[in-house]
């Protein structure tokens, strides 16, 4: 990706860190989560992360073929 693109990404992310501390949070607090106001937005990061490192450590050699895989 282009330098602006990974600037981008990170001026939306402190943005959406910085809404979630700011914005006026009272959930029904029927968990310990529901009290850390940023906690859905670092979970969904978090979740999103695990699915690339998931995908590309365990998917990508089972799908991979090597180059003369035709051929033999």
């Amino acid at each position: 990706m282009k330098k602006w693109h990974w600037l981008i990404l990170a001026l939306l992310t402190i943005a959406s860190i910085i809404a979630g501390l700011l914005m006026h949070h009272e959930p029904p607090h029927n968990h310990l989560w529901d009290t850390f106001p940023v906690f859905w937005v670092l979970f969904g990061f978090i979740g999103c992360a695990a699915l690339i490192v998931f995908a590309k450590k365990i998917l990508a050699p089972i799908i991979y073929k090597k180059e003369d895989y035709y051929n033999d």
